[in-house]
């Protein structure tokens, strides 16, 4: 205590108050939003396998994917955001702990237990910008999971799975994402498993060599693959589709370069091929013991499937397949190109950069409403006392003296006493009439002691 009997005043509580921001009209407290937040989440791996495939709603159409999730929100009775990508998937809500949340997901997809990574507040921010920006993918720095990552999160709030204060959270991840792709060149990074796929293919087809190919599935990932095959110059290529009438008309042009056919008309027809590679989305594997596919012939098969669309029961002793875990491994030593290490060691110090930044803007944003509301006070002061009969010629000089005062207040740090504010008012070089500056003085230290009673700013501003 610096001086006894005086009380010491410390307004710098109210730079610690919580920052708060407007949106669509409500007030958002960013600190308590920020602390609020709970993730689970589980990376791909040959030990977790079979618990993703439960967890991830990668294989499920829309409306599957919709009831799901609402049956969790509903479980948890909070806000919710999924993520499921082909070597992940997570889960975030707001308000609940990370029990509750696992508890919600666990029950709702009838398991009984995960291995999920726990992350809460500051960390499930880091960690959504790692993924984000493709430090955790398979291939480092891949471009596809943002693009999932934006497009899930629209999807959320359009079926009021989030609300747009939730949502506001993931914004920030967003432009996290954006500073680290642009640091470490990620722009233009290939899609990983088109890069996979690509690297696999040109090593097994032989150069000038006709390879008999099936192809399951004509969505993005399977056209790729089409063009991958025509781009190596391969001209036997067969997809296999459900509807390839409307399959077809997706891309035109590249179905017009291969044989469509159904998955019924390929179990009775002749095809035999050397190579077959999965593209589809099931839930469940489409091929497996009692439904194997329909070719004895030797053939590779690359499953580029999430959940894998082709079980190991499913194939015969010609197939070769090359499934999840080769992929996983394959992944990992296409990343050495990257300088994987030290990319990821400079990649989290960037992080920290950027979390120290955004923290310290939400504490910025705080200071700077506290100094505008300082200055706001003592103006109204120095209206007053330019009414004083005492006034006189000093009436020019009163706001800028306000100024002064407020300056010297918001530059305190930490507690001062009534008898300190009362030597800088009194001490001042300005000529103002004595009677009218002991007057300032009772002023402001009565108008101060008042603020500091308040517990938080908008109290103070009542």
């Amino acid at each position: 205590m610096k001086t006894l009997g005086t009380p010491n005043i410390d307004l710098s509580k109210f730079f610690a108050s919580p920052p708060t921001h407007q949106i669509n009209g409500q007030t958002v407290d960013a600190k308590t939003l920020m602390n609020s937040v709970s993730m689970v989440s589980m990376k791909l791996d040959s030990d977790n396998v079979e618990h993703v495939k439960y967890l991830t709603t990668e294989g499920l159409n829309k409306k599957q994917r919709l009831g799901f999730l609402r049956e969790i929100r509903k479980e948890l009775n909070a806000d919710l955001f999924e993520l499921s990508t082909c070597n992940r998937v997570l889960y975030v809500s707001f308000n609940v702990t990370c029990e509750e949340l696992e508890s919600s997901v666990l029950k709702t997809a009838s398991l009984s237990s995960a291995p999920f990574q726990y992350f809460k507040g500051i960390d499930v921010w880091r960690h959504l910008v790692k993924v984000c920006s493709g430090l955790d993918s398979f291939i480092l720095g891949e471009l596809q999971v943002m693009s999932q990552f934006r497009g899930s999160l629209a999807w959320h709030r359009k079926h009021g799975l989030l609300s747009d204060i939730n949502g506001s959270f993931f914004e920030h991840v967003v432009s996290a994402n954006r500073m680290i792709r642009r640091e470490f060149g990620f722009n233009q990074t290939t899609e990983s498993m088109l890069n996979l796929a690509t690297s696999a293919l040109e090593e097994i087809i032989p150069a000038n060599q006709s390879t008999p190919s099936i192809v399951l599935g004509f969505g993005e990932m399977g056209s790729k693959a089409v063009e991958v095959l025509l781009s190596l110059g391969q001209t036997d290529i067969t997809v296999i589709s459900r509807s390839p009438e409307e399959a077809a008309l997706r891309n035109p042009e590249i179905a017009a370069k291969v044989t469509m056919m159904t998955f019924e008309e390929w179990k009775s027809s002749n095809v035999s091929p050397n190579l077959i590679i999965s593209t589809i989305r099931n839930k469940v594997a489409t091929y497996d013991k009692s439904n194997p596919i329909p070719s004895d012939s030797k053939a590779v098969i690359m499953d580029f499937s999430w959940p894998p669309s082709i079980d190991a029961s499913g194939v015969s002793k010609n197939h070769e397949l090359f499934g999840t875990e080769y992929w996983i491994r394959a992944s990992h030593r296409l990343g050495i190109e990257w300088d994987y290490s030290s990319t990821i060691e400079k990649s989290e110090a960037m992080i920290s950069q950027i979390q120290q930044r955004f923290m310290d803007a939400l504490t910025d944003k705080t200071r700077a409403k506290f100094r505008a509301f300082m200055y706001q006070t003592l103006e109204a002061l120095s209206q007053q006392w330019e009414q004083s009969e005492h006034a006189e010629d000093s009436s020019t000089q009163l706001g800028a003296f306000s100024r002064e005062i407020a300056t010297w207040i918001c530059n305190q740090d930490g507690p001062f006493t009534t008898v300190e504010l009362d030597n800088m008012v009194l001490s001042t070089d300005r000529q103002i009439n004595p009677t009218l500056l002991k007057r300032v003085a009772s002023d402001v230290n009565e108008t101060i002691i008042r603020i500091n009673e308040k517990s938080t700013l908008p109290e103070a501003l009542l």
